[in-house]
């Protein structure tokens, strides 16, 4: 078998959990989709403080703190950071987020997709500038388009030429690790998620997003915009208002069990009520991926 450029194989994965590939072989037969609330308040009180000692053009935003967050959720929760292919458990070597960026709010505003790449020792401050940069660059059109225009020249052929070209790629060459990194580095659906900020365009009521059965993307977010909402408060019985945020996200249930992520995902609402964490790494991030052995990672 091909070495995978962007994870190894993990050789500790129980027999059980080794076999559930075999019965739910695409990723797309294992979704397990799931839904809660973020309570912003002290999140947002939070940018109010920091922002009042930094210019206008350098504001921490609300996507930051969700990037940060998901990136210290990765970086705590190691197995988030799994994926499968050809039956095979691996640990990505990399943390990689896809995320959309529009040139203008429109229907016709032209998408560009941005590939994250983030660090063990990387927490809010660092997310936020190397966002910032990402952003900055493909909505000045300095971004690459290569990816599209390979597809545009690839649309010109017949569809027999296409489609075997898709299925040689994605349903070969990837599967068996034989994908030249160049392409598959350029491609949204291999990395470490997927986050589908649809709150920037005002929306609140939100989809559940798919898992691509091609590519190794496990988890898939949707973020959705701030909302207030009323509660009744159980200890006083006093109707409240908080500002929320509502989050779907779609796992491919086979990487880790319902214990791993319910744990992971209180991690996460955790990070909202106390965000002073994501100003600094984790004291484990200098190796997020245990039992497993990187060479790359001995430089940090």
């Amino acid at each position: 078998m091909f070495r995978r450029y962007n994870g190894t194989p993990i050789k500790t994965i129980k027999a059980i959990n080794r076999f559930f590939p075999y019965v739910m072989p695409k990723r797309g037969d294992a979704l397990v989709y799931t839904n809660f609330e973020i309570d912003m308040g002290n999140a947002l009180a939070y940018l109010e403080k920091i922002n009042k000692l930094r210019s206008k053009e350098d504001q921490i935003k609300i996507f930051d703190l969700y990037l940060a967050a998901i990136h210290r959720l990765y970086l705590e929760r190691p197995r988030l950071n799994r994926f499968i292919l050809n039956r095979r458990y691996y640990q990505r070597n990399e943390h990689l987020y896809f995320f959309v960026s529009k040139r203008e709010i429109s229907d016709d505003g032209e998408e560009r997709t941005i590939g994250l790449q983030l660090g063990p020792r990387d927490a809010l401050f660092e997310v936020h500038e190397k966002a910032r940069s990402y952003i900055r660059e493909s909505k000045t059109g300095q971004s690459d388009k290569s990816d599209e225009k390979a597809v545009e020249i690839l649309m010109k052929f017949p569809r027999f030429i296409v489609r075997f070209f898709a299925w040689l790629m994605y349903g070969f060459m990837d599967q068996h690790n034989l994908m030249p990194k160049s392409l598959a580095s350029t491609d949204s659906l291999h990395g470490s998620a997927y986050i589908a900020n649809l709150g920037s365009f005002g929306v609140t009521t939100l989809p559940f997003h798919h898992l691509y059965n091609y590519g190794d993307i496990s988890i898939f977010f949707v973020i959705g915009a701030l909302e207030k909402k009323a509660y009744i408060n159980p200890e006083t019985g006093v109707i409240e208002t908080k500002t929320i945020t509502q989050m779907r996200t779609t796992v491919d249930e086979r990487i880790a069990d319902g214990v791993y992520f319910s744990n992971s995902f209180q991690l996460f609402l955790d990070l909202f009520q106390h965000p002073e964490k994501l100003e600094k790494a984790p004291e484990n991030a200098k190796n997020p991926y245990p039992g497993v052995k990187f060479k790359k990672l001995k430089k940090f």
